[in-house]
């Protein structure tokens, strides 16, 4: 079959030009789809800068001074050392445990203080067993018979007066029934005379329970005893050990099972008691300008592990020696109710934050927000006067540790 040369090799000729031809119209409008794309990007809003309020923060009638280390403690805490070196008995069979005001929870040598005890109360009972006998025999006898003396003497004395009265008539010896002096003289009759006042001053003092008279000086007796008991109750103050009040005993000796004695030195720590009646947080305050204000405004809080607030008010503030420097203290009880969670974080340094009450409503503002807001303004810290452009009459009432208190006027605050 035999084809023209002009239909053979032109119609291919024709199909090319139109395939260059089409392409070419394609990347034209392709290069001006992206070139209408780059010219002309899509408008995006772009937010513009948030404006600063102090109207934004509510009013507070309290703020977080600042987040300070604190030190949980007992009310009181007592190490007890030993006065004596010796052998030491134990009452207790736990290192820790909880007692009762009084108990006796160790002692020295228990069986010569015994044995001291029995005879100190075998003194004391025959002192008074000797007083008794005294009292109920030796004095009643000795009253009647010097009070049968007394009765003799009156009644010489009276023969006496007779026979001086009548010496004239019986001469200076008489031979009178029942008179034993038989020389009358003046100086005989003086003498019985002073006898006799003798005899019933006597009398007098039997009658007033005056044991001297009859030699018997249980007073001294008493005064020995009385030395005694207390040289005993110094040797036991010394030798036995009592929980000053309820709380916690802590033993220090290393102590083993079945073992109730041990020895210790003079001067060896025993033990250390606490009472755990009242639980406290001790903080000493970072900024001095603190210490201005109203500590009884104060409290702070504790915050555990399972996400509770323990929050203890302010009970006291003391000056304290800290590494050879006098600083103030501050200490806060934790309530009744809080004690048993407090209890264990006693001896523990834990973060706790300072909360202030305010003497008057104020917007809580951080200082970075100030200072973000309107770095010149701030940046040395001139709080009031940052704040004196940026509302008019707005002052700082409280400078914490991160915010600050600032009390605004009551008319709108201007914005920056």
């Amino acid at each position: 079959m035999h084809f023209p040369l002009n239909h053979t090799l032109g119609q291919p000729a024709r199909a090319g030009k139109d395939v260059l031809r089409t392409l070419a119209i394609f990347l034209l409008f392709g290069a001006m789809g992206c070139s209408k794309v780059a010219v002309a990007p899509a408008q995006e809003d772009v937010p513009a800068p948030a404006q600063f309020s102090l109207d934004s923060y509510p009013r507070m009638n309290k703020m977080r001074l600042a987040v300070l280390t604190c030190r949980v403690l007992p009310r009181t805490s007592m190490t007890v050392n030993s006065p004596l070196a010796g052998q030491i008995k134990l009452y207790v069979d736990k290192p820790q445990t909880n007692l009762q005001t009084g108990f006796v929870w160790a002692e020295f040598e228990p069986k010569i203080l015994a044995a001291e005890s029995n005879a100190l109360a075998e003194a004391k009972s025959r002192l008074a067993e000797r007083e008794r006998l005294i009292m109920e025999l030796d004095l009643p006898k000795q009253t009647f018979k010097t009070a049968h003396d007394i009765e003799e003497a009156r009644r010489q004395l009276a023969l006496l007066e007779v026979v001086a009265t009548n010496r004239d008539l019986l001469g200076a010896t008489v031979n009178f029934p029942g008179l034993k002096d038989k020389s009358i003289n003046p100086e005989n009759v003086a003498r019985a005379r002073q006898e006799l006042k003798v005899m019933e001053d006597g009398y007098r003092y039997l009658q007033q329970t005056n044991l001297a008279v009859l030699g018997v000086d249980l007073q001294s007796q008493r005064m020995e005893l009385q030395r005694r008991s207390l040289d005993y109750e110094r040797q036991q103050t010394q030798s036995r050990f009592k929980m000053p009040f309820a709380g916690q005993l802590n033993i220090s000796l290393q102590m083993a099972d079945g073992i109730v004695e041990y020895p210790v030195y003079a001067g060896q720590e025993l033990a250390v008691v606490r009472d755990l009646s009242t639980v406290m947080v001790r903080l000493a305050l970072s900024d001095a300008s603190w210490s201005a204000l109203p500590s009884e405004s104060m409290s702070a809080i504790v915050n555990l592990p399972d996400g509770r607030r323990l929050e203890a008010p302010f009970t006291l503030k003391r000056i304290e020696k800290v590494q050879n420097r006098e600083d103030v203290i501050y200490y806060f009880q934790f309530p009744t109710e809080s004690i048993s969670s407090a209890v264990r974080l006693i001896g523990t340094d834990v973060s706790c934050e300072l909360w202030l009450g305010l003497p008057e409503p104020a917007r809580i503002v951080p200082k970075l927000a100030l200072v973000m807001a309107k770095p010149a303004l701030f940046q040395d810290r001139r709080w009031n006067i940052g704040l004196s452009t940026l509302a008019r009459g707005a002052r700082v009432l409280v400078e914490g540790q991160t915010d600050l208190a600032i009390v605004t006027p009551s008319a709108p605050t201007k914005k920056l």
